[in-house]
């Protein structure tokens, strides 16, 4: 039994090995390139191979049919997703979008482009430009024109930037699409967000040509932070560091003038508030120690400051004033009689 169950397996393999022998090459190894199709070619007349397809839809383009052939082309790189044809009609259907003007269709395009087919492009550079081009189209874009002229809304333009930084991060305009972020920012009165995309651009690209620009960016925000909370020490901080940031990466800069005369006047602002704390101590009762302390900070933390006399006259004066004996300093104020307790308001004064 054992026997005859090898001998029916036996048979079976030499069965097996005869017909896969009889097949050609070609036959055993064929794999078929079929993608999705799509439903907006549908109606079209479609052709049984990419190269026609791709024929067809030239000639479809060239008589002008545009819309026509952006189906077709569609058709071609999904219905043949790895033949040679499939990257030249991706590019093809992109470019046709940004002539027409589709903004967002021909970004996301050039997108699908750069996704699939990075690898087969001709010119990957262009495809960039086109992208950065199509971002500032929507940075600048005024919507609702026929209420007052519209608006703009340059924050919807950030994540467009973001993409073509993703897709080229070394590319030549990479560091201008960085600063557009931040400009996009800084138009939509975001501050925070602008400050810290020009902190990246000078991070990431330091000897681009928008270095500098992107740090007197930074400090015109913090300017503008400033005016809008005044009372916010830590703004003032930071103020103080990126034009410390600003003298030392750029000496040789057009602004540095500016910047100086910055830095004077928040050292003295810094200065003033010292002092005001400590003019707030001398009016306190019993504090004057505590007057002489903040005196002697400011002297010491802010040496240049023009309220360095001023600060040093109170010093004397607090020295001088507790000298005197402790009568003399604090003489008894003349105290009022408390009014008695009484429910008759006009025997109140009685």
């Amino acid at each position: 039994m054992r026997l005859f169950q090898k001998i029916l397996s036996l048979m079976a393999l030499l069965a097996v090995l005869a017909g896969s022998g009889c097949r050609s090459k070609s036959e055993v190894y064929v794999i078929e390139d079929q993608g999705k199709t799509t439903w907006r070619a549908t109606l079209d007349k479609k052709m049984d191979t990419p190269s026609e397809q791709w024929a067809h839809a030239c000639k479809t383009r060239d008589k002008g049919f545009r819309k026509k052939a952006d189906r077709q082309m569609l058709y071609l790189f999904r219905r043949w997703p790895n033949s040679k044809e499939a990257p030249r009609a991706a590019r093809a259907r992109a470019d046709m979008l940004f002539e027409r003007k589709k903004w967002k269709d021909a970004f996301n395009a050039y997108q699908y482009l750069i996704s699939n087919y990075s690898g087969q492009m001709s010119n990957y550079d262009s495809a960039l430009e086109r992208q950065f081009q199509v971002a500032v189209k929507v940075m600048n874009r005024r919507r609702l024109r026929w209420i007052l002229g519209g608006y703009r809304a340059p924050e919807y333009a950030i994540e467009y930037f973001e993409e073509v930084i993703r897709n080229g991060p070394q590319w030549e305009r990479a560091p201008e699409a960085q600063f557009m972020i931040g400009k996009c920012s800084q138009d939509a009165k975001d501050y925070e967000l602008a400050i810290s995309a020009y902190g990246v651009l000078g991070y990431r690209y330091p000897e681009s040509d928008y270095a500098e620009e992107a740090a007197w960016q930074q400090i015109d925000c913090l300017v503008k932070l400033r005016k809008q909370f005044p009372a916010n020490s830590d703004v003032l901080d930071r103020t103080l560091v990126a034009t410390t940031v600003y003298l030392s990466s750029f000496p040789s800069s057009k602004r540095r003038s500016d910047i100086i005369q910055m830095r004077n006047e928040l050292y003295e602002v810094k200065a003033g508030r010292v002092f005001n704390e400590a003019a707030f101590y001398a009016k306190v009762p019993k504090e004057p120690e505590a007057a002489i302390i903040y005196y002697e900070k400011m002297i010491e933390e802010y040496p240049k400051s023009q309220l360095v006399p001023d600060a040093e006259e109170r010093i004397a004066e607090l020295r001088a004033f507790l000298a005197l004996p402790i009568k003399a300093r604090t003489p008894n104020a003349p105290r009022s009689k408390p009014l008695p307790f009484t429910k008759d308001p006009l025997n109140a004064e009685s």
